[in-house]
């Protein structure tokens, strides 16, 4: 009997990304970038979770859909710093749990970004480079930066749908 192998291509959608270096809570970042973009940050009931080398993770997640444009705005923390639950097995009949901190990132090869400003299309040069100039004037933000979704080796980590 033949088998017969189908092959599902997604194409993804088109979508421009911003790196964000800034040392504080994701819902005073999530403020400033409402205050400064005129958009409507609010938190996912949900957040993204990961499960790294049997560590899991919760990134927060906040989210707006413009309703003339329909372009979706998502902000993301890349890095969790909490306590991550790691079972160890003790060969008795009972799972013991050990607690150890460990820090985990949504996006592995930028560890030291602090978020990731996910626009749901691409954006015009001249509207993205403004877009990043007032993230950039925001004074409790060290830096913000573009960067290019094709180039990253972990980009299914940012699809949130």
């Amino acid at each position: 009997m033949q088998s017969h192998k189908m092959l599902l291509e997604v194409e993804e959608e088109p979508f421009s990304l911003i790196a964000i270096y800034a040392s504080m809570e994701g819902f005073k970042m999530a403020y400033l970038l409402n205050k400064v973009l005129k958009i409507h940050l609010e938190r996912e009931r949900e957040d993204v979770d990961f499960n790294f080398d049997d560590y899991r993770a919760a990134f927060p997640l906040y989210t707006f859909k413009e309703a003339r444009t329909q372009c979706s705005f998502h902000l993301v923390a890349n890095k969790f710093k909490g306590e991550p639950k790691k079972i160890v097995s003790s060969g008795s009949l009972f799972d013991e749990e050990e607690i150890s901190p460990k820090e985990v990132y949504l996006i592995p090869e930028y560890k030291k970004v602090d978020y990731f400003l996910k626009i749901g299309e691409e954006i015009e040069g001249k509207a993205f480079s403004r877009m990043l100039t007032k993230i950039g004037k925001i004074p409790q933000v060290q830096a913000a930066y573009a960067i290019e979704p094709e180039l990253l080796k972990s980009k299914q980590n940012l699809i949130f749908e």
